[in-house]
């Protein structure tokens, strides 16, 4: 796989779902800086595409746009709770769906499932926001 694809998918989502300003916030509801760089997440991962004889190339509908640290989180959550990783994939495609930046809705979904992550991570008690 490419990464100038992943950049280039990244730059034509950034102008999709964020317009002429620049994103504040990741898919997973954690603010972008320098630590948590915009990352590209295949919601559909490159190794199944490839093994079902499909392009494994970053495309907008197959994509996530989230931060470098939080993308990371996301693969833990994957090792930890299949069904929770799942879930945050499932909401990915429906923003892509929904082709705009996500409705206050939307952003309700995320902050529960970044809740329920970070509970899971982090056990509540020390939890470590990327927000702060």
């Amino acid at each position: 796989m490419n990464q100038k694809n992943k950049q280039d998918v990244l730059k034509r989502m950034r102008s999709i779902y964020y317009g002429n300003i620049s994103p504040r916030y990741d898919w997973m509801g954690y603010l972008i800086t320098e630590e948590n760089k915009p990352s590209y997440h295949h919601i559909v991962k490159a190794e199944e595409l490839k093994k079902n004889n499909e392009s494994d190339e970053a495309t907008i509908e197959n994509g996530a746009y989230l931060g470098k640290v939080s993308h990371e989180m996301l693969h833990q959550i994957e090792l930890l709770d299949h069904d929770l990783y799942e879930s945050w994939n499932y909401l990915f495609l429906i923003i892509n769906r929904m082709g705009i930046y996500p409705i206050p809705d939307v952003w309700k979904m995320v902050y529960n499932l970044r809740d329920i992550s970070e509970n899971l991570l982090y056990n509540d008690k020390n939890s470590k926001s990327l927000r702060k």
